[in-house]
């Protein structure tokens, strides 16, 4: 099972943050030519460094959307969920009229957790995708969605949302909305596209008035909790997540989410408390060993950080990440002594 949030989420976050604020120009040879490296090295089956270079891609021309669909597949692919997400809904914002991203996207969502917006990604891929050789797909989504407890029928494909002008993200909000009136789904789409253009601040707010409307939205609330986080307002993330857990205390992606935010804030007590409750919920996954080694470490208790960091070590098998295979080694070799 892919984890819920990746361990380089601040750095691919804020890197993919900074380059969605950027307005987009002309393909650059830069872009061209990571771009044309990346598919190469994808047609090889080399996915981390094909999404290397589709991150350099975008990087250098924000606006290719070739480049964002090909880093959302890649990084789906080797089950970076998160980063994956963020790069779909670029594409979407460039190419509103392509079914392709929300395939992509629903599966993600469905890995994260966040049931009512896998939803309503594969119902809008199935309403927009009308090519016939796309048929295989659009029948798989119809099938997870049956598994997600969702009528197969599609719902119309919502129009996508007007471009957002520079310092007017705020405008537009739930003026007059009663708290019995729940957030639409475009509302809900206006906050994503503040983010995802940097208006970070506007889209946090969006968020906070979709929660007032529909408490119950705990994908919402654990999406607000990130976003505060990539801004180091951790101590409010923290309080996000525990809002989520209060009315669910087994939804995965807020209780990763807690454990994370508690360890960067130091609280590596409570940071322990939040993985192992993880942990009992999904023993297979390996990255929740990793934090509660590191939370462990810092304890001082060496025996059960040692402990941890082996567990990882026997889990983790993808690909991408020998960088945290590595550190976790040096880390048993330091707890083991000479």
């Amino acid at each position: 099972m892919h984890s819920l949030i990746s361990r380089r989420y601040f750095s691919v976050l804020v890197a993919l943050s900074i380059a969605l604020a950027v307005p987009a120009r002309a393909a650059t040879p830069a872009s061209d030519a990571a771009y044309a490296e990346g598919q190469a090295l994808m047609a090889g089956k080399h996915l981390p460094e094909a999404a290397q270079k589709f991150e350099a891609a975008v990087a250098s021309d924000p606006g290719s959307a070739a480049a964002w669909y090909a880093l959302a597949v890649a990084r789906r692919r080797l089950g970076e969920c998160t980063s994956a997400i963020a790069a779909y809904r670029r594409y979407a914002l460039l190419e509103p009229q392509k079914p392709e991203p929300y395939y992509g996207l629903g599966l993600c969502l469905r890995e994260t957790g966040d049931k009512l917006a896998s939803i309503d990604a594969l119902k809008r891929y199935i309403a927009m995708e009308k090519e016939p050789n796309s048929q295989k797909w659009v029948d798989n989504a119809r099938e997870i969605l049956t598994e997600l407890g969702a009528h197969e029928a599609a719902a119309p494909a919502p129009p996508p949302p007007a471009p957002t002008a520079q310092g007017e993200g705020g405008k537009g909000g739930t003026a007059g909305k009663t708290e019995a009136e729940k957030p639409s789904p475009a509302e809900l789409t206006e906050a994503r596209t503040l983010r995802d253009r940097g208006h970070i601040d506007e889209a946090i707010a969006k968020y906070q008035q979709a929660i007032e409307a529909d408490p119950k939205r705990l994908g919402v609330r654990t999406t607000l909790g990130e976003l505060l986080l990539q801004v180091h307002r951790d101590d409010e993330a923290i309080d996000a997540f525990r809002a989520a857990l209060e009315r669910n205390p087994t939804y995965l992606q807020a209780l990763y989410d807690l454990a994370f935010a508690l360890r960067v804030r130091d609280r590596q007590a409570e940071a322990v408390d939040a993985y192992q409750r993880y942990i009992k919920l999904r023993p297979s996954d390996p990255d929740a060993y990793y934090g509660l080694a590191r939370s462990l470490q810092k304890l001082g208790r060496k025996a059960d950080a040692k402990k941890a960091y082996e567990n990882y070590l026997a889990l983790e098998k993808r690909p991408g990440e020998k960088r945290w295979v590595a550190s976790a080694q040096t880390q048993l070799r330091t707890l083991k002594g000479p």
